[in-house]
């Protein structure tokens, strides 16, 4: 999972104009603590937050094996945010993302706030996964289950290209060591190398074509990045 780790440094200004760092904190609306983690990425949210009573929070979501293939291959589309304990402190900036009676210990959600879906971490795959896909389908152009097993089937091709390419860099280091580069072996087994990693890259390409699902969003993401782009002297 690629997570996101945001960071709130409130600043107000003192007397003479310049900033400086607030000494008290305070929670930001929801809708501000929002906008914040989110920043300048249209894509709908996952977050989570971590929690010192419950120790398997990521379960649901980082436990390894093939049976949560289908985790990963969704938070692709989504921008993944983790959130720290002490969120649940009052005066947190980002308390207010869980306001329920019973807090959630993670959720997803459109970018607005305005399709939120609270989780736990011990929810059933098939209900996570069907959260995640009903977002993709309501946030992107299309539906992801086609580029999900297209997905799936090219990582299976690129898991037998990576093995067939560990295979041929051992065997070619092998000779390397045992004869030197000189030996007339070389140049069959570099031919060997050279196709097997042509062929992981061709993958990795397919794969991001496939991951390539229009953001129903984008359009208005790009307008506000270029205005924050003028409004900082466009760097």
């Amino acid at each position: 999972m690629d997570w996101d780790y945001p960071v709130y440094k409130p600043e107000e200004e003192d007397e003479d104009g310049r900033s400086k760092a607030r000494k008290v904190r305070r929670a930001l609306s929801r809708a501000d603590a929002l906008a914040f983690i989110a920043g300048n990425d249209p894509r709908p949210l996952l977050v989570l937050r971590e929690c010192k009573v419950c120790n398997g929070t990521d379960k649901a979501l980082l436990k390894g094996g093939v049976d949560n293939e289908k985790t990963f291959l969704l938070a692709r589309w989504f921008h993944c945010v983790k959130l720290p304990v002490d969120v649940m402190e009052e005066d947190h900036p980002f308390h207010n993302l869980f306001t329920l009676e019973h807090p959630e210990h993670l959720f997803v959600s459109t970018v607005d706030g305005s399709e939120h879906d609270p989780l736990e971490s011990e929810t059933s795959r098939v209900e996570l996964w069907d959260s995640m896909k009903d977002l993709v389908e309501l946030e992107y152009k299309g539906k992801p289950e086609s580029s999900l097993k297209k997905i799936a089937r090219l990582l299976d091709k690129m898991d037998t290209a990576d093995a067939q390419l560990i295979e041929a860099r051992e065997a070619r280091d092998a000779v390397l060591e045992k004869d030197g580069p000189k030996s007339r072996k070389l140049p069959k087994l570099e031919k060997k190398v050279a196709k097997y990693e042509a062929e992981c890259a061709k993958l990795l390409d397919e794969v991001a074509k496939a991951s390539a699902l229009e953001l129903r969003r984008q359009r208005e993401a790009e307008q506000k990045a270029r205005e924050a782009k003028e409004a900082d002297g466009g760097r």
